[in-house]
């Protein structure tokens, strides 16, 4: 009897039950080294400090503590860890002030990573912001002081709670396949590169029962096998694809350099949905390759440079292109585009980004960004950019100010109905994505809103089925959709986890069917056949 008593009080202190239903199955309390639940993997750097486990990854070699555990089908699976950051690095060599981190390829420094036996995903930690090892992000002071994080993992789906305060809702961010079929759960440091400090006060897992039934999937896709889209010719891989529908053809515009100023591009050419594409004639290699290319009033082809050259008088010049309907003839003239004062720099160019309209007046809108702007540095790095449209009422000959769309680079933008427009914007590398909206055709813009996906080169393309469909990219090629214009977003996708500059395009070739272009791991393209699960509104 004695023994049962001892038994059932361990199994007790061990297997604690919270009042929201969840029994902790691991828990760590962060007052003393871990004990035999874990295995030390690596180096370990650790000891106790100001009453938590202090974990030091120098760069000499790695650390972490991982422990196992046994999974049950259906239950919701809850990890908490109480953190606090001192400091992270990059995994760039060479460069200590590098924050670079691509986790899936480099390791984290200061990180948690849970499987269920099946798939596997966590938080990396950074002391400015948190992040899962793919797609979310949320900025964040993580260095100042402690912080509760609570992962609640349900199938596919991982939302993302700090301090109590649900921050990432993580439809299907529980995506990755595992390397190991036991369920386990490991924070520390599994980067060889990458350095970093962090005091952890607990980590725990338990599960629960799922309080009401999982939702039924909104958006229904199918992957095609990929294809490369070779280039013998050139001695840079072509990079960064944008693409666009004109009648039955599709163009890109690939980049053809190193990621510098003035780098050449090119115009490639498929007639038959994305398998084969050909170099567009005289179009090829060149810092006046057109970028945002779109048909115009009477069926011919116009298109913009990508870059463009400050000039004294305080605008900028670039090189418009004018295709016959059938590309075989074509003009070129120099364009000019003025912005307000507080925009333009004489340093760097304003950069004409991939989506551009025709409207019913026959003027054309274009999305482009500048590297300064108000109260803020200017430069190739700087981290506030911001985005704008201009407009040509002279077949691009000159571009006047529309509108600011908003702060960040890289804009996306689409009609999503009659006046109504949305754009998404870049903030930066390994950062969220904001997005803003318009309600008057481009003229002003609601303030950004925060999203929790990110990082880089959003694109959007509204399908006939009604669904806003966006690719983004690093440190994975990712696919979302959204059935209300881009209000939420409502169905995520990993499309590669292979790793490149990551930038991506996408186009409707077919009613319900997109190509999507990527450069990881050499340019590719890809069907994604996407159908509807749930009733247009």
């Amino acid at each position: 009897m004695m023994f049962r008593f001892v038994l059932t009080a361990l199994l007790l202190a061990r297997l604690s039950v919270a009042d929201d239903g969840i029994t902790w199955l691991i828990n760590y309390d962060g007052k003393s080294l871990p004990d035999s639940t874990w295995t030390a993997v690596g180096t370990m750097r650790a000891k106790i400090k100001d009453g938590a486990l202090f974990l030091v990854d120098d760069g000499t070699d790695f650390g972490h503590y991982r422990a196992t555990w046994k999974a049950e089908p259906g239950q919701e699976i809850v990890v908490e860890a109480a953190v606090r950051v001192v400091t992270t690095t990059g995994a760039v060599s060479g460069k200590p002030d590098s924050r670079s981190v691509w986790p899936w390829r480099d390791g984290a420094p200061v990180s948690i990573l849970v499987s269920d036996g099946r798939h596997q995903e966590g938080l990396v930690f950074y002391v400015d912001r948190i992040s899962t090892w793919t797609d979310r992000f949320v900025l964040t002071d993580a260095a100042s002081d402690f912080h509760t994080y609570r992962l609640v993992i349900r199938g596919t789906d991982m939302s993302i709670a700090v301090d109590g305060v649900v921050k990432v809702r993580g439809q299907n961010a529980f995506w990755k396949s595992v390397d190991c079929a036991e369920p386990f759960i490991q924070f520390g440091s599994n980067s060889k590169r990458a350095q970093g400090e962090a005091l952890w006060r607990n980590v725990r897992l338990g599960i629960r029962k799922p309080s009401t039934p999982a939702p039924p999937a909104p958006v229904k896709v199918t992957l095609s096998e990929p294809w490369l889209i070779n280039r013998p010719d050139l001695k840079t891989k072509p990079t960064r694809p944008y693409v666009y529908r004109i009648g039955g053809r599709l163009l890109m515009s690939v980049a053809q350099g190193p990621d510098a100023l003035y780098e050449p591009y090119g115009v490639m050419i498929s007639t038959d949905e994305g398998r084969t594409w050909s170099v567009v004639k005289d179009w090829d290699q060149t810092e006046y390759a057109p970028l945002p290319m779109l048909s115009v009033k009477d069926g011919s082809v116009l298109g913009m440079s990508r870059w463009t050259w400050p000039q004294p008088d305080g605008t900028l010049r670039g090189r418009s292109v004018h295709w016959e309907a059938n590309l075989a003839k074509f003009t070129s003239h120099e364009s000019h585009i003025r912005l307000p004062a507080e925009y333009f720099s004489a340093r760097v160019p304003f950069t004409c980004e991939r989506h551009a309209f025709a409207e019913a007046d026959g003027s054309v809108a274009m999305a482009g960004y500048s590297k300064t702007g108000p109260s803020t540095p200017e430069g190739l790095r700087a981290e506030r950019r911001y985005s704008h449209l201009v407009r040509s009422a002279d077949e691009g000959k000159t571009w006047s100010h529309f509108a600011v769309i908003g702060p960040g680079g890289e804009p996306a933008v689409a009609k999503t109905g009659a006046r109504r427009m949305t754009a998404l914007l870049r903030t930066g590398p390994f950062k969220p994505l904001v997005q803003t909206f318009s309600e008057d055709d481009g003229k002003t813009w609601s303030a950004p809103v925060l999203l929790e996906e990110g990082s880089v080169c959003p694109d959007l393309v509204l399908m006939s089925n009604g669904l806003l469909a966006c690719s983004y990219g690093r440190p994975s090629g990712c696919l979302m959709f959204s059935a209300d214009g881009g209000k939420t977003w409502s169905s995520h996708h990993v499309i590669t986890d292979k790793t490149g500059f990551n930038y991506s395009g996408i186009v409707e070739v077919r009613p319900g069917r997109l190509l999507y272009l990527h450069d990881a791991g050499g340019l590719q393209a890809l069907y994604v056949d996407v159908e509807r699960q749930t009733p247009k509104p």
